[in-house]
């Protein structure tokens, strides 16, 4: 499903005028009338309830005038409060104010002496309130009289619907500029929205909904809407399909080089999550000493030991090894459990610009890789990166919270610096290519909280890679399994307490499922 950003979605209003012979008032008055809908259907019946409309001047103003004209016809009590005067809407917006008046829909201004004390008393008698204030198109924190109407909706304890984005919340950046209102509702028109899917959103957007207003196919899946909402008809389309005569030679070679002294558990689970999404070999290259721990562990898989350093550490010796096995594959995963052995950051420099095969990197290979965007820039292989917030941030050379200040634009980034497919992990996953192109993960659960979780995703990304699906397909599929399978095993077993190889018997089900 397409998401659009602010100017993404402007784009759509002006080419549905231009193009396709829309008006705006037939745009205001759809939005006004799903308002209206959603509102009945979040809050019962309307009819006598005294309804609270907070209108801006702009379009979302207007999509509020047009719902209280509405609300009135339909025996309800809409107020409307307008932060400015009316002779300062803007043109349409004039048209719905004019249109609310004539039909009886009762108006403050609290431009006047003594308007905002007016208005804070009304809507506090208010048994339900919209937020018509300022749109998607915000840029900056809200000031003056609108931040004030803002506070006081917030304080009124009343249920909140927010027209297309809670006032103040901006949607391409996913998190409150300033001031914002925190709605109950959200009824969004079109497309649903990047920054809806951001964590924390939820406290400001409470429930949203999807309203259609008309837009023709051909807008709704416009090439410049530049953002996906992962769904099951996406990854159906991406999973590769086999026919009965398929082997294993033919349904993909992955090579895990993984583990250290202490975290062989790492290798083995990135092992079994390429294994259990289909990929048809997969050896675990590991520190000569690991070996019999390993090989005790991964019946089903095949070993390669490697020389190292420090009692389980790679060795820099252990190149021309990694590269010869590297030329028999289809994907390599190198990072989980790996270490942080000084030794074995001069291996990955030796090794990175002369691999060729798409090549998943994790873990400790991005921490010891940090900082290396500039030669990481001349890579050959396909790449696909997958940090959480504080990997992320040691790649940009930035905090956590910075990060998760600005997952879409951070995912961007790294896609961008680091020349290929970002995976930036947490709630509500976002991937990144170099182009700018996002997709966002609504699966997942906090039963996916949990050591060992990311390493069984690692494997399943170079098991999809294996299997030949394109970075950026491989990630949107790998990372929406990995989700739905923590949201199954939490139904079965409970939410809490869960172990990373839990994930893996529910893979091959999934996988059943959605293809049929």
């Amino acid at each position: 499903m397409k998401l659009a950003f602010s100017q993404e979605m402007k784009r759509m209003d002006d080419l549905a005028v231009k193009r396709f012979k829309f008006t705006v008032a037939r745009l205001i008055e759809r939005a006004g009338a799903a308002a209206v809908q959603v509102l009945a259907q979040k809050a019962g019946p309307l009819g006598g309830k005294t309804i609270g409309i907070v209108c801006g001047k702009g379009h979302n103003g207007g999509d509020g005038l047009a719902a209280a004209r509405l609300l009135k016809k339909k025996g309800s009590a809409p107020l409307v409060v307008l932060a400015c005067g009316p002779k300062d809407l803007n043109p349409e917006a004039a048209k719905q104010y004019q249109k609310a008046k004539a039909a009886g829909v009762r108006a403050m201004d609290i431009s006047k002496a003594g308007g905002l004390s007016a208005a804070r008393e009304a809507l506090f008698k208010c048994d339900l309130l919209m937020d018509a204030l300022l749109g998607t198109g915000l840029s900056r924190p809200s000031q003056g009289l609108t931040r004030d109407l803002i506070g006081i909706m917030n304080r009124t304890g009343k249920p909140i619907l927010a027209l297309d984005t809670p006032s103040g919340f901006s949607v391409d950046q996913g998190r409150a500029l300033g001031s914002a209102v925190h709605a109950d509702f959200t009824v969004t028109f079109g497309l649903l929205k990047p920054g809806f899917y951001m964590p924390g959103a939820g406290a400001f957007t409470g429930k949203v909904t999807l309203a259609p207003i008309g837009f023709p196919p051909e807008l709704l899946a416009a090439d410049f809407l530049s953002s996906e909402l992962t769904d099951a008809d996406l990854v159906r389309g991406i999973l590769p399909r086999y026919d009965q005569d398929i082997h294993k030679g033919s349904r993909g070679r992955v090579l895990v080089v993984a583990g250290s002294l202490g975290l062989t558990g790492a290798a083995a689970l990135s092992a079994w999550g390429a294994q259990r999404v289909g990929a048809g070999l997969v050896t675990v290259a590991c520190a000569k000493s690991l070996l019999p721990i390993l090989a005790s562990k991964l019946t089903e898989a095949m070993t390669a030991p490697l020389p190292e350093v420090g009692g389980g550490f790679l060795s820099k010796k252990a190149a021309t090894k990694i590269l010869e096995l590297g030329q028999k594959v289809d994907a390599l995963v190198i990072g989980p459990g790996l270490g942080r052995h000084p030794e074995t950051a001069k291996l990955l420099a030796e090794i990175l610009p002369k691999m060729s095969k798409p090549l998943v990197l994790d873990a400790d290979a991005l921490f010891l890789l940090s900082g290396q965007e500039k030669w990481m820039r001349r890579l050959e292989a396909p790449l696909l990166l997958t940090p959480h917030s504080g990997e992320a941030g040691r790649l940009l050379g930035v905090s956590a919270d910075e990060v998760d200040r600005n997952r879409l634009k951070i995912a961007k980034q790294i896609a961008r610096e680091y020349n290929g497919v970002a995976v930036l992990k947490g709630p509500h996953t976002v991937i990144a290519r170099a182009s700018g192109a996002i997709r966002i993960n609504p699966s997942g659960s906090r039963a996916l909280a949990t050591g060992g979780t990311g390493d069984v995703l690692s494997g399943i990304l170079g098991g999809l890679l294996a299997q030949g699906l394109a970075p950026f397909d491989a990630a949107a599929a790998g990372v929406y399994l990995h989700g739905l399978a923590g949201e199954r095993a939490a139904e079965m077993l409970g939410p809490d307490g869960l172990l990373a190889g839990d994930l893996l018997p529910i893979l091959p089900q999934l996988l059943k499922q959605i293809r049929e």
